[in-house]
């Protein structure tokens, strides 16, 4: 059996980080491509779990975070499910999103 990779998803973070998921994703995110959050949390987040607003700072950038691609041509939103993953959510197969979401699209 080979494994294609999903055309919508891809891994940003291995749940292997555990509770520094949020620190790497500020600390490796390149700043250019990310928009609709407050620069000023990402600092919140590189300064990492002991930080009082570490884990609301990042439940609102997994809500509101877009990432572009480099080349401009995608926009992906952030879900997190152990792993971390950016989401093209226009992009995603109805077996994706099942997968990912473990329920059908409407």
């Amino acid at each position: 059996m080979t494994y294609e990779k999903p055309k919508g998803i891809e891994i940003y973070a291995d749940s292997n980080r555990g509770i520094y998921i949020p620190q790497y994703f500020a600390q490796s995110i390149d700043r250019e491509l990310i928009s609709n959050i407050d620069v000023d949390d990402l600092a919140i987040l590189e300064s990492g779990p002991e930080h009082e607003h570490y884990w609301e700072t990042w439940a609102s950038i997994l809500d509101n975070a877009i990432i572009k691609s480099p080349d401009g041509n995608f926009e992906y939103s952030l879900h997190q499910d152990g792993d971390l993953f950016l989401v093209d959510y226009n992009a995603l197969s109805d077996a994706e999103y099942s997968e990912l979401f473990c329920d059908d699209r409407d």
